[in-house]
């Protein structure tokens, strides 16, 4: 699998990849930094749709679902709203407020935490989560135990091709996690995210600078 990328868009096989525009976005984007989200949401969920709605006032570049089929919500040079309050001291020392401004997001579809019941693993909606697909961890930032939900091989597979396109194109100096931008509030894409891995298929260095 490779992608490229072309007037900013992500293209497979010569052809852009299904496009679902989202109004909550804008402004000119200059990216320096890819983040790494969670949508929190079950496999019959429709991010990409719900980032069409106004109401949401949310959107992120990229959805990649479970399956690793992948839709583009907003051009790579425009502004998302996926970072919220957010900081990151970059390579180069500076310090970074405000990460939408910053940064391309990309957002994997997972249910993230799950609460372990009489009857097994559930979401936060109390949907059932199949334990086969469920490791037990601690977040990096001490967060309690848990369960989360681990991310299929496809969707990993896509998230580094088109990772690696967008980093090649835009010259990305860091992969970052929401929880890394935003450690007091947010614990996406959390402990059964393998960033490591990620990042070295990609190509990219490990290192952490929190702001």
């Amino acid at each position: 699998m490779a992608y490229s990328i072309s007037d900013h868009c992500l293209i497979s096989r010569s052809k852009p990849v299904p496009f679902m525009p989202s109004p909550n976005s804008g402004g000119r984007l200059r990216p320096r930094f890819l983040v790494i989200h969670y949508t929190a949401s079950g496999p019959r969920s429709d991010v990409a749709s719900y980032f069409r709605q106004e109401a949401a006032k949310v959107s992120a570049h990229l959805v990649i679902r479970r399956d690793g089929t992948v839709t583009q919500c907003v051009p790579f040079d425009k502004i998302a709203w996926h970072a919220g309050r957010s900081q990151w001291r970059g390579k180069n020392g500076r310090r970074y407020d405000g990460l939408n401004q910053f940064s391309i997001g990309l957002e994997l579809e997972n249910w993230g935490a799950l609460t372990r019941t009489r009857q097994g693993w559930t979401s936060w909606s109390g949907a059932a989560v199949d334990s086969g697909s469920v490791i037990e961890a601690r977040h990096k930032f001490g967060a309690q135990d848990c369960g989360w939900e681990t991310f299929p091989s496809p969707q990993m597979d896509t998230a580094i091709a088109a990772a690696k396109a967008i980093c090649l194109a835009y010259g990305i100096e860091e992969i970052v996690g929401h929880d890394d931008i935003a450690p007091d509030r947010k614990i996406d894409p959390g402990p059964a995210w393998d960033m490591e891995l990620f990042k070295a298929g990609v190509g990219m260095g490990t290192e952490l600078r929190l702001a």
